[in-house]
């Protein structure tokens, strides 16, 4: 691991981007707890109150937390972009972000416009000004890496995404504002693709190669691909015609799975050969990612599968099949990797006293593989059965939400594990002899 290339003085302390980490699977087990009491009715339309809060306790309690937590990491270590006073802004942003999505979930479900009034107030602020200090720091670093521009462009992405989703929301909260379902497709759009997709490939060309020991992505598959990616959004966005935004979902579709066929290819490809529980959630990931890009085809195209909503399985495939598969697979590399470079950070920095030195745990220490194997098992399971239970009533349905309920705890359970590893063994140190 090249960490000459990392800019160590800059890391902030463990618990700012952890605090994002560890809330995520508790909004996972509040998205379990939702389905498991609606009982399965909202795998029959994604209108559902249930199904919209669900999407929004993943999407944003979930995926935006952690992405977050780790852009609160990345933009000063990996890019020299350090947002001013990020501790701070870290524990603002995390109590804002917590309440503001517990008060959207709760709205979607009670379908009460004071509290959708609470969250627009609440995460409309916290993420546009979040998106755009990211755009400017970055911009301030001079830094023009494909990892940069791909952030900046997925910042940008958040931004348009949120104010979609404030005029959405505004249409729940007050009854002069209509609600445009169909203005939901360009949220979603922008939401996945320009704000998770964007950022997952722009981190991916720094991440998998280091922490996966694979071949680099080829240039094509960076700034080139997330510039068009945005420039299809932007195009079916602001032109009507219906053939045009046909072929802007075809165009956009063949570019996702273009991508994902790469990424799985490199992954065939790392050069150390041994069990890799990242290389398992990313390949998982990536076979969503195919699936949901075609099952979103063909359902956009007015296909059918016995009745049911199809654009349910893709909202399964894409959410927690290949971004949270993503996310999960990287916390047991980032988490890891994060208490090892505080504990060895006072070492390489020269701040413990001449004849001190720090233990240091090794990365593979930190959570044990079957405790991660085991938090696996259940994640695909919960896949497996979510996918069946938009076929399948009854005890499916209640399954489904046992294994997402399970994951999400055993994920809490080992996220938390290393950081008491961390408290255990930070200030303390021992005398060289």
């Amino acid at each position: 691991m090249n960490l000459a290339a990392l800019s160590l003085e800059k890391a902030p302390r463990l618990w700012t981007p952890v605090r994002f980490f560890i809330s995520a699977p508790v909004f996972g087990v509040i998205a379990a707890t939702i389905v498991f009491m609606d009982g399965g009715q909202l795998f029959q339309s994604r209108w559902s109150s249930a199904s919209l809060a669900v999407v929004h306790a993943f999407t944003l309690g979930y995926i935006a937390m952690v992405m977050l937590g780790a852009l609160f990491q990345m933009l000063p270590v990996v890019m020299g972009a350090a947002l001013p006073q990020a501790g701070r802004i870290a524990v603002v942003a995390h109590l804002v972000m917590t309440a503001g999505t517990l008060f959207l979930v709760v709205a979607f479900l009670l379908q009460e416009p004071a509290l959708f009034l609470v969250a627009i107030a609440l995460l409309v602020p916290l993420l546009v000004l979040f998106g755009a200090g990211v755009i400017v720091a970055i911009f301030r670093a001079g830094q023009t890496l494909t990892t940069g521009r791909s952030v900046q462009l997925a910042a940008l992405g958040l931004v348009v995404t949120v104010v979609m989703g404030a005029w959405l929301a505004s249409g729940h909260a007050f009854a002069a504002v209509p609600l445009d379902r169909s203005f939901t497709n360009d949220h979603a759009a922008w939401g996945f693709t320009g704000w998770i997709l964007v950022l997952v490939i722009g981190i991916s060309g720094q991440v998998v190669p280091m922490f996966l020991t694979t071949p680099q992505y080829p240039k094509y598959a960076g700034k080139g691909l997330v510039y068009m990616l945005v420039a299809l959004l932007c195009a079916g966005s602001l032109v009507p015609l219906r053939e045009f935004q046909q072929l802007v979902v075809v165009l956009t579709s063949v570019l996702m799975l273009a991508w994902a066929v790469l990424t799985l290819y490199l992954l065939g490809r790392r050069r150390r050969k041994r069990f890799d529980i990242t290389d398992r959630f990313w390949r998982v990931g990536m076979l969503c990612l195919v699936l949901g890009t075609g099952t979103n085809l063909y359902a956009y195209f007015g296909g059918t599968v016995a009745g049911a909503d199809i654009s349910v399985a893709t909202g399964i495939f894409l959410l927690p099949g290949f971004a949270v598969s993503v996310i999960n697979g990287m916390l047991y590399k980032i988490v890891p990797f994060l208490v090892w470079l505080n504990l060895r950070v006072p070492v390489v920095m020269g701040k413990l006293k001449p004849g001190r030195k720090y233990y240091t745990p090794n990365i593979h220490e930190v959570i044990d593989v079957q405790r991660m194997k085991l938090q696996f098992a259940f994640h695909v399971a919960g896949l497996l059965l979510l996918v069946a239970s938009i076929f399948l009533e009854g005890i499916t349905v209640y399954a489904a939400a046992t294994a997402v309920l399970v994951s999400s705890l055993l994920l809490l359970a080992n996220l938390c594990h290393a950081v008491r590893l961390y408290r255990k063994y930070a200030r303390q140190t021992i005398a060289v002899r």
